[in-house]
């Protein structure tokens, strides 16, 4: 592998580090509930149920840290961060002290309950491997503070996301291989990536199966006991990778239909137990909390149409995908997300007209991605008759979407990359950091308010610059990669 891509590589870990470090505690999206799944494991040794609570020790951690704002619907005593900043200095300062210095221990014992309700954790419905490998990294320092157990457990996701970077490169060079830097470039460089990343939950494998998957695809021929162990651990670390038969169905099955039947039946001996499991406890397959019947769904989608739905869940998933200020959900103006969103979208049709069937892997999964999270946003909007379905989930597409779109924009996959690189640093920043620093109020934060929320959040100058440096580095790898080519 070249070694701009091992550059690459390390930058998009610089920039993971930094985002790990600089994000508050349980400020990734669902981030507790994720960890509340980790203890649980690591405790009883079993797999939990919706029903099980949360521990004490995250119960208190939730009291005593500002928390985002989509957690306002808890209520005092939780606070989220203009709450929480509202609150005078010394009492603050208290908080902080306790939280530092809460024990380990009650994380082997339930959380309170709330108003006579139990504080139950949601994400019990996830499948056991990443949490079986979080398990694993935690056991050795399980007497550290909880936020630097949370801190180790981001920078994992973050590393294992990071393989998404490489096997994006190699399915490139594969398929196109005048786009493989610029595909590895934009990934590096994306907001929406990184931040995802850099939180406690499964995401993060989720997507560097999906990578290692995608190489695997671009093969002349089929391995299929590599791609059998590829779905079978992507379907045991998150539910929506089972998308990723059906594309492998579409690409073999008519070139080398025995060993895809073979791949298959490996994948369900690996990962299949999961869904019969679920089967068995009545929950629906995939263990999607928004489930509704196919005659529903439909329906949703069809009400959808009426009064600009689809329209706007599409901008609701676009911008959740492009950059989204975790689980406070901050966002930037609207006009960064429609550049962005023009050229990627550009860039992919381009792609595609021109390169159809050398692009016919990254097409099928994007494509499958596409339809699996439209589904999800019927049923969503089937359940709660509201369109929310948010873009993360598409990251496993990543590596996929990033060769379309440097297929279609060439050697202007630079000006892309530098666009995202600019929009990263504005948005965290002039509205990440100020806000959780409570210097500003959402959305309403400035680049002049990055010093002093530098000091409030107790992150180094020199950790920034190093991420800026690192962000801006990556684009400017990618020009200099481009001009050695003319």
């Amino acid at each position: 592998m070249p070694s701009r891509i091992w550059i690459l590589w390390a930058l998009f870990l610089v920039r993971g580090v930094f985002y790990s470090a600089m994000l508050p505690l349980w400020e990734g999206w669902d981030e507790y509930a994720h960890f509340a799944f980790l203890q649980h494991w690591s405790d009883d040794g079993t797999l939990p149920r919706a029903s099980d609570p949360i521990s004490r020790e995250i119960d208190e951690s939730l009291r005593l840290a500002p928390l985002p704002f989509e957690l306002q619907w808890i209520g005092p005593p939780y606070l989220t961060h203009e709450q929480w900043w509202a609150l005078p200095a010394q009492e603050r300062d208290d908080r902080l002290r306790k939280l530092a210095a809460l024990s380990p221990a009650p994380g082997h014992q339930p959380a309170v309950p709330i108003n006579g309700k139990p504080f139950v954790f949601y994400e019990a419905q996830q499948p056991p491997l990443f949490y079986w490998i979080a398990a694993a990294i935690v056991k050795p320092v399980a007497e550290w503070p909880i936020r630097e157990r949370v801190l180790l457990i981001r920078l994992l996701s973050v590393l294992l996301t990071s393989l998404a970077i490489p096997f994006t490169f190699l399915a490139a060079r594969r398929i196109h291989a005048p786009s493989a830097t610029w595909c590895a470039a934009l990934l590096g460089v994306a907001p929406g990536l990184v931040i995802d990343s850099a939180r406690v939950a499964n995401d993060g494998l989720s997507i560097g199966i999906a990578a290692i998957f995608l190489w695997l695809m671009t093969s002349q021929k089929l391995n299929w006991a590599a791609a059998g162990v590829t779905l079978g651990a992507g379907i045991l670390a998150k539910a929506s990778l089972l998308v990723l038969a059906p594309v492998f169905i579409i690409i073999w099955i008519r070139r080398q239909w025995k060993s895809t039947l073979a791949a298959l039946t490996l994948c369900l001996a690996i990962g299949g137990w999961w869904y019969v499991r679920n089967l068995i406890e009545g929950m629906p397959l995939t263990g999607w909390q928004e489930s509704a019947p196919l005659g529903a769904v439909a329906k949703a989608a069809i009400a959808l149409f009426h009064n600009g739905g689809w329209i706007n869940e599409a901008y609701t998933i676009a911008k959740s995908f492009t950059w989204f200020g975790a689980w406070s959900f901050l966002t930037l103006r609207t006009w960064m997300y429609v550049a962005l969103e023009v050229c990627a979208l550009g860039g992919m049709l381009v792609g595609i007209a021109r390169y159809r069937a050398t692009l016919r892997v990254p097409i099928a999964v994007t494509a499958c991605f596409a339809i699996a999270i439209t589904g999800g946003a019927a049923a969503y909007y089937a359940v709660h008759q509201v369109a929310g379905i948010p873009g993360w989930y598409l990251w496993p597409a990543g590596g996929a979407m990033a060769i379309l779109i440097a297929s279609g924009l060439g050697r202007w996959s630079v000006i892309f990359a530098a666009m995202l690189a600019l929009t990263d640093i504005y948005g965290v920043t002039a509205r990440m950091m100020p806000y959780y620093a409570g210097l500003a109020p959402r959305l309403h934060g400035s680049l002049t308010q990055l010093p002093e929320a530098s000091m409030r959040l107790l992150v180094p100058i020199w950790l920034i610059a190093l991420w800026i440096a690192a962000t801006l580095a990556i684009p400017a790898l990618a020009y200099g990669r481009a001009k050695t080519r003319t």
